[in-house]
Formats: C-alpha cells, sequence, structure tokens
C-alpha cells in the first residue's frame, strides 16, 4: 500500500509538469500553377477581439473533495502551465497571420502575398481577426486530494481538454478600403488524457491548418480567372 500512496504522491507532484510548446507551422507543396491573380496581397498583424479572462484553478484538483481542477483560458499563451504542456511561446496575432501568408501564398491565387505590419504597397490587404483560441481543461482528482492521481496509475483519465479557434477574414482594397469578401471560420477539437497515453494539448497549429486551408481553396474558388478582379463582398 505505502508504493502506490508514493506512487500517487510522485503522480501529483509531475500534474502539469510538461515540456514548453512552440508555435510551428508548415504550409503545404506550392500548388504546380500559375498565379490566378495579376495581385499583390499585404497581410497584416491579425486584429485581437479576443474577450480578456483567465481563469486557473488546476490545482484544485489536490484539494480535498474537489473532483478535479480547471482551467478556462480566452489567452491561453499567458498561462505557464497547461493540462500536459508547459508555457507557450505563441504571438496568436502575429504567426497566425504569418501562417496565412504561407498557406495563401502557396496556394498561388495572387501574384505576391507578404506579412507588412502596416499593410504595405499592396494591391489587396487580407484582414484578420482573432476572436476565439479559448482552452479549456480539467485535472481529475477524483475528491481524493494529491492521492487522486493513484487512480490515474490504474487506468483513469488523468486530464482533458478543448482547444477553439475562430478567425475573421476579409478582403479589402488598399485605395479605398472597399470590402470584397469577407468571412468567419471555427474550428474545435478535444481529447481525455490517461498517463499510459498523454496527448499534446497545443493543437492551435493544426485548427489554424485546416481554417487556412479553407481560406485558400475559397479565395481560389472566387478568383476571376480573367484578371479582372473579385466579386463583390458577400456575407
Amino acid at each position: 500500500m505505502r508504493k502506490w500512496a508514493w506512487a500517487g504522491v510522485l503522480a501529483a507532484a509531475c500534474a502539469g509538469c510538461g515540456t514548453e510548446r512552440a508555435w510551428i507551422y508548415r504550409p503545404e507543396p506550392a500548388a504546380a500553377r500559375s498565379p490566378l491573380l495579376v495581385l499583390t496581397v499585404a497581410v497584416p498583424p491579425f486584429r485581437d477581439l479576443r474577450a480578456n479572462a483567465n481563469t486557473d484553478e488546476l490545482m484544485h484538483y489536490a484539494m480535498p473533495v474537489f473532483p478535479f481542477g480547471w482551467q478556462n483560458l480566452s489567452h491561453p499563451e499567458y498561462a505557464q502551465r497547461h493540462a500536459s504542456t508547459g508555457a507557450w511561446r505563441w504571438k496568436p496575432d502575429e504567426d497566425l497571420a504569418r501562417a496565412a501568408v504561407a498557406e495563401i501564398d502557396r496556394a498561388r491565387i495572387f501574384k505576391r502575398v507578404a506579412f507588412s505590419r502596416n499593410g504595405g504597397e499592396a494591391d489587396l490587404r487580407l484582414e484578420g481577426t482573432v476572436k476565439s483560441t479559448q482552452y479549456h481543461s480539467k485535472t481529475f482528482g477524483y475528491g481524493l486530494s494529491v492521492f487522486g492521481p493513484l487512480f490515474w496509475v490504474l487506468g483513469a483519465p488523468s486530464d482533458s481538454f478543448d482547444n477553439e479557434l475562430v478567425l475573421g477574414f476579409r478582403l479589402v482594397e488598399s485605395g479605398d478600403g472597399k470590402v470584397l469578401w469577407e468571412k468567419e471560420y471555427a474550428r474545435q477539437t478535444g481529447e481525455t488524457n490517461w498517463i499510459y497515453d498523454v496527448r499534446d494539448d497545443f493543437r492551435y497549429p493544426e485548427l489554424a491548418k485546416a481554417i487556412l486551408r479553407q481560406l485558400s481553396d475559397d479565395l481560389a474558388s472566387i478568383a476571376d480567372l480573367s484578371g479582372r478582379g473579385l466579386p463583390a463582398a458577400e456575407k
């Protein structure tokens, strides 16, 4: 019994000690075609419209009676710990904008797509908005305080997490600011972890890739192949 108790204490001590994660985005290979439009596009850093509300009560799982500890993070990059990882080196406004540049550029829709802090000298501007990077997690203590992790050793779930990414985009003319097109995208994912099968809870590159590939497909579908321009804005 003493060995089981020490195993539980050790597991409790290691909870939340996950390794640091960094943003890494790998776009799809470049499309084998000429650009669909002889237009240039500047992509500035995205606007951050996320709510400013982080709640971190993860260590409540180690308190008597509490069934779990929890995190509800609107800005998860500020937290130093997460369900199965440590700190995240991630700047959503800039990293997501640069990822959009890479993904759209490989799709060969426009003559040139470039990241620009001030909008740059380009025909069009793709403006992005970060509307949500909501992160939810729970670490289960089963009401047994520091001995709750004994259940982890026996095969019960140790924690769970959910990632949400919501981005808005609009394509505007650089000269008069006329909105040519706009759309919002949302993706979610989540997992339950066991100490024998711990999943990475920093899944935002994966969600961004799903959104940006869809964004590229949508931009390609509205491109006027004659090169005369883009259709009027629609919502």
